[in-house]
């Protein structure tokens, strides 16, 4: 009777919760995408209207600076980044070379700079986003500039790239095509934003006060005032902890964030001594790769990948041009808080799990920190670096990706496997109402 009564406040807690956690219309990130026409209006069309011709020009590319641009695109990706063999295998009905061949001749069929545009764009929309990769549009653009305004040791690269006289007129130039459309939509709608802000983070004690609870939706960096406020809420939730048996953490929902958020409010306040463990990531040594390589490696880091111990799960389709491997190493250690819980840790795990969320996943398992619970993550959350620029020559805009192939102890790719939670939930069973089984079929 106690545990259907415990598995049935689960549930209740599952409903209060899905207005916190629910998403919004398809994003980039989503790996699906069919056509062009799935994009949305945030990616400009063509088509059989007539493009205005002030933007055809508005870059102020020839029209072979443009096929060059992309085939340095296509190039630079075919030796540059590992995720391709993963994002082919997942998606055989649509490979990237049949996208690269589709917008190559999209470009070809045009003179213009907004086709052109809209055909890189598209083409790495389509690809989806495994390992990181991204087109950098406008505003995106600005937001690394400023983030990369400070000179950081070891990123220097990336300041370079950004600060570039082309990619800064490139995207002067950018900016004014998408402003042209904004233009034109002026008159579209007022938009659904409410400006509500919404919580990141969510407490409560389950009924019976044995059994914590704490939701977490991204992880923020230290000085934005989501992680200060983040910082303060968790900390007084914590300090209502003793005599708890069991802490639940939920990160279902969580893409990806800064992974200093988990490893100093999610893991230090519980452990009394440091914790770590130790993956490998793979890189390709390519031209494009090499001058980030020398920013944050020093030669006696990179070791050959003809060096790589045996792992019986290593997939080496799509991953040939890996010259070198890297150690990867997840940690957290005690800090001068320390919250009053001496019970067992759970992690609630999904698909949505990627990136510094994954990285959270993997240190948990691997360190026997928390005990994960749902079902497979999404991935991508071994060899943290900040993802690398592609720098189109004539036009200076940007592709970022992940420089890192993470592989999991069993070889496995990060990307592609994820992390497999230590108790799967069956079929449509939540996560939360999986570990609370667990709970107390361990009493």
């Amino acid at each position: 009777m106690k545990q259907r009564k415990l598995i049935a406040a689960g549930m209740i807690l599952l409903c209060a919760l899905t207005g916190c956690s629910a998403k919004g219309a398809a994003q980039p990130e989503d790996r699906d995408i069919d056509s062009v026409s799935d994009i949305g209006t945030d990616v400009p069309q063509t088509g059989d209207e007539k493009t205005d011709s002030r933007r055809d020009h508005i870059l102020g590319l020839t029209q072979d600076e443009r096929l060059e641009d992309y085939d340095y695109l296509v190039k630079t990706l075919e030796d540059s980044y590992l995720c391709m063999g993963v994002r082919d295998r997942e998606n055989p009905d649509d490979l990237s070379t049949d996208i690269f061949k589709e917008y190559r001749e999209m470009i070809e069929d045009s003179d213009s700079d907004d086709t052109f545009y809209t055909a890189v764009n598209s083409a790495i929309y389509r690809l989806g986003q495994y390992g990181h990769l991204y087109f950098i549009e406008p505003d995106t653009y600005e937001m690394y500039a400023e983030l990369y305004k400070e000179d950081y040791e070891g990123r220097e690269r990336w300041k370079e790239v950004l600060d570039s006289s082309v990619t800064q007129e490139g995207y002067k130039k950018a900016a004014e095509l998408l402003k042209s459309y904004e233009e034109e939509d002026a008159d579209g709608g007022s938009g659904s934003d409410t400006g509500k802000e919404t919580e990141n983070i969510h407490t409560l004690l389950l009924p019976g006060g044995e059994i914590a609870y704490v939701k977490v939706d991204y992880f923020p960096i230290e000085g934005e005032e989501t992680y200060k406020k983040d910082k303060k809420l968790l900390y007084s939730f914590y300090d209502t902890l003793e005599g708890c048996s069991d802490l639940i953490i939920d990160i279902t929902d969580n893409g990806g964030g800064n992974e200093g958020y988990w490893q100093e409010l999610l893991v230090s306040p519980f452990i009394d001594k440091p914790l770590s463990c130790v993956n490998y990531a793979l890189i390709a040594d390519s031209e494009n790769n090499r001058p980030y390589i020398e920013n944050v490696y020093g030669d006696d880091e990179l070791i050959p990948v003809s060096e790589l111990p045996e792992l019986p799960n290593l997939n080496r389709d799509g991953i040939e041009k890996a010259a070198y491997y890297v150690e990867s190493v997840l940690e957290a250690e005690p800090q001068k808080y320390h919250a009053p819980f001496h019970g067992r840790i759970w992690l609630l795990v999904g698909p949505d799990v990627y990136s510094a969320s994954e990285s959270f996943s993997v240190f948990c398992k691997e360190t026997g920190f928390a005990a994960l619970a749902g079902k497979s993550t999404g991935g991508d959350g071994i060899g943290a670096l900040d993802p690398i620029f592609i720098q189109l020559p004539h036009s200076g805009l940007l592709v970022q990706f992940t420089m890192m192939f993470g592989l999991n102890a069993d070889g496995s790719s990060s990307e592609e496997a994820g992390t497999v939670p230590d108790i799967l939930s069956s079929g449509t069973e939540p996560p939360l109402v999986t570990a609370l089984r667990a709970i107390r079929s361990a009493e």
